[in-house]
């Protein structure tokens, strides 16, 4: 049986399979957005669609939660207005910029 494993601060996230597979996209691209689109597509393996816009932006809702949950001192996953979200890189990392 595949397993995986995220953490924050040493603490577990207790993730459903596609908050985790969310996340993983999500990393793989730090600090850059990553499309809604892209999203869905990459962790349930479909065609996008209107409405699975919204179930993107309810999962979302749902990682900060729970990373906020471990830390709630910083936004961890960022609106891109127009284009997605995006994972925050490093500390001290704004957001803005190239």
């Amino acid at each position: 049986m595949r397993t995986h494993l995220a953490t924050l601060h040493s603490e577990p996230l207790h993730l459903t399979p596609k908050e985790f597979a969310i996340l993983a996209i999500l990393a793989q691209s730090v600090g850059s957005p990553v499309s809604a689109a892209d999203l869905f597509e990459g962790a349930w393996h479909e065609r996008f669609d209107d409405a699975a816009a919204n179930t993107v932006m309810v999962h979302i809702r749902r990682l900060r939660k729970k990373l906020a949950d471990i830390d709630a001192s910083t936004t961890f996953i960022e609106t891109a207005w127009g284009v997605g979200y995006k994972l925050r890189g490093a500390p001290g990392d704004t957001g803005h910029g190239a």
